[in-house]
Order: structure tokens, then sequence, then C-alpha cells
């Protein structure tokens, strides 16, 4: 299922509650305000790059990010914003060996504890940097950057914060940006509570992921987001399971 979209002067809200959606919360994850060992970071990391790649989450990023780059001339050039321990850009430059397609990915964390996990899964990947920044302000020019693209990463904003995300990152790209994340809603947060015995064992890993899915947007949500953010050439992809993916190309 897809989602068109097309600007308006709409200011952005969250506000989609129903027996299926619970109401937004904001309130930080763990992670985000420093708790736990490097060990507890070090396994959550793992944690969520499991989830990640056999819970639909990688799938809902290169489905549409492969054929882009497929069709790109020269280098292509592409930024992963919270990358936490950059699993996504080590698949996608291997995945881009294998189909003889020229990167270069620049992995972007706020948190240093992050990038040290990352900096040990990129040691024999040439085509990765990795770069402390803040996402809401990035050294970076604009349209320096083919793509720019995050997974499981707007959810840690309040609905202004990813308006201005989007509206910044979509002028950093010279051809869009893919982003993907969860949906907010009580059927992923049931599932979620059922797998933890198999999927979420870290105390970090089941408490921010939950708390994850009440902080994440619907797909309406993030459409109006979206517009708020004068992005005109978009649409927001839906993907099993409770995955969704804003992809905007200039």
């Amino acid at each position: 299922m897809l989602i068109d979209g097309h600007r308006t002067d709409m200011p952005p809200t969250v506000k989609s509650v129903s027996w299926l959606t619970p109401a937004w919360i904001d309130e930080p994850e763990l992670l985000d305000m420093g708790e736990g060992s490097t060990e507890d970071v070090q396994m959550n990391l793992a944690e969520m790059w499991r989830i990640n790649r056999y819970l639909g989450g990688v799938h809902a990023i290169t489905r549409h990010l492969y054929p882009r780059l497929r069709a790109h001339a020269g280098v292509a050039t592409l930024v992963d914003l919270g990358t936490g321990s950059a699993d996504m850009p080590v698949s996608i430059a291997r995945w881009a060996r294998r189909e003889h397609i020229r990167i270069r990915i620049l992995a972007v964390d706020l948190a240093a504890r992050h990038l040290t996990v990352a900096a040990h899964r990129i040691h024999s990947e040439a085509d990765i940097n990795l770069l402390q920044a803040d996402a809401a302000r990035l050294p970076l020019a604009p349209k320096s950057i083919d793509y720019l693209m995050s997974s499981l990463f707007l959810h840690h904003f309040k609905p202004e914060q990813v308006v201005e995300l989007l509206r910044n990152t979509f002028a950093c790209a010279r051809h869009g940006i893919v982003m993907s994340d969860l949906v907010r809603g009580w059927l992923p947060l049931i599932g979620f509570k059922l797998g933890q015995a198999i999927l979420a064992r870290n105390y970090l890993t089941r408490h921010d992921g939950a708390l994850s899915i009440r902080r994440a947007y619907t797909p309406s949500e993030l459409q109006e987001l979206a517009r708020a953010a004068g992005l005109t050439n978009f649409r927001v992809y839906e993907h099993w399971p409770w995955r969704m993916t804003l992809v905007a190309d200039k």
C-alpha cells in the first residue's frame, strides 16, 4: 500500500488514536540517555540488527534504495543517519560489491559509544566512513549527497523535529531520501512483547523496543510531517510487518 503526498500548509500533528493505534507518547529511550554498560550497548545493537534483518527492516529500505543505486551513473554517495552499529551500511556495501556498483557511505551517529561498536563492524569496509554528528545539524552542503537514508530513526524525534530533519536532509540530497521506521500500533507492540524471549533478551532492547513502538508514527502522520517539511514528490509505503518507508525523490 502507498500514500501519495503533495505539499500543504497543514501543521504537523500526532492524533491517530483508535482501538488499533495507541496514543503517541514522548518519552526518552534508555539508550538515548546513556544508560547501560558497554556490553549492554553491544548486545542491544546486535539484537536490534537481528530484529531489523529478520523482521522486515532491511527489506523496507533496500527495496526502494537498491533500484535507485542500480540506475545511478558513477559513484553513488549515501549517508546513513542514526547508524548505530553500522550494520545497515555494511550490508549495503557488500550488496554493492556483488552488483559491481560503486558506492561511498557516510555512517552518522551522535553517540560515541555507538560509533565505537560501528568501528569494529566496518574495519574491512573501505567504502564506509564514520562521522559523529547531530542529524539535526549535519555538516553537509545542499545537494552534496546523492541519497540520505535512515532506519528506526525518525521515532526518536518529536513531530516538529521530524519536520526539520526531513527538510534539512532533503536539502542535502541530490536525488532523494529513503527513511524507514516502525508503525505505531497495539498489534506490533503485542508482537514485540510475545517475541522478547527470542529477540530481545537485553533489558535495553526490551524497554526501548516497546517504547519505540509507542513513540513511532503512523503512515498518515508521517505523510503529514512530510507535507509540513515541504516535500512535494514523496510516497509513504507500508511493509509487513508493521514498517513504513518514506521515499522522496527530486
